[in-house]
């Protein structure tokens, strides 16, 4: 089967607060991770897709998170989880929903070919807090973490456009093989997986604070606070 993609969403920083209603969404909060669908072709740059913004430049965009890429094979799982009949495409705040691919199908440094645009496999997506209160459910973070179903960013090489449906192209992959899934269980569990994160740190294509990350958690030195929803 063809990996595809299935439809392109983008979003624009906005404030929540006050006037949201739920469990824990009253305290005020910016984010961009509702997404609109695209219905046209977007071009995409070295930063990102037009028209898309994010609300923490810190931890989110840029060179190295040019674009936020999930698989639609994971979304049954989560409409299940949250006990909703269906979920909109974007659900995730990612930019590129695809079919065909997986976590464990995609593996860290992986050239992809999408319309005219080539794309780079730069590092995993780590969940933050705010996709736990985009769905107002205290515990949807902490689950994508532990199914290691995070989705994946890439870094832009080639400008382009590209369109629903363009196919997805592996032209290239890393030799070392690591899957998203995999070096998400590694993370995890850095004492049993240690192997995984040596062989993620021989990538050269990885994303620099990816890699830092990596050689904090073999180290005890990175906690997992950013998942933390008050």
């Amino acid at each position: 089967m063809k990996s595809r993609v299935i439809s392109i969403q983008v979003g624009k920083a906005k404030a929540y607060g006050d006037k949201q209603s739920g469990e824990f969404l009253e305290k005020y909060w910016e984010s961009a991770s509702f997404k609109e669908v695209v219905n046209s072709k977007v071009f995409v740059g070295r930063y990102g897709i037009d028209g898309d913004e994010v609300a923490d430049k810190t931890h989110h965009g840029g060179l190295e998170k040019a674009v936020f890429a999930n698989s639609h094979e994971n979304y049954k799982e989560w409409a299940e989880f949250l006990d909703v009949n269906e979920l909109p495409f974007g659900a995730l705040a990612e930019n590129l929903t695809i079919s065909g691919l997986h976590e464990s199908s995609v593996f860290l440094g992986d050239i992809h070919k999408i319309g005219s645009t080539i794309m780079q496999v730069s590092q995993v997506r780590k969940p933050c807090y705010k996709i736990a209160k985009r769905w107002n459910n205290k515990k949807f973070t902490n689950e994508i973490y532990i199914t290691g179903h995070t989705g994946w960013y890439y870094r832009v090489l080639k400008e382009g456009e590209i369109v629903a449906g363009d196919e997805v192209v592996v032209q290239k992959s890393d030799e070392s093989r690591v899957s998203i899934l995999d070096a998400n269980m590694a993370f995890a569990n850095p004492i049993k997986h240690r192997d995984i994160l040596d062989e993620i740190l021989t990538i050269y294509s990885i994303a620099p604070n990816y890699r830092a990350s990596i050689e904090k958690r073999i180290s005890g030195e990175l906690g997992l606070e950013y998942m933390r929803v008050d």
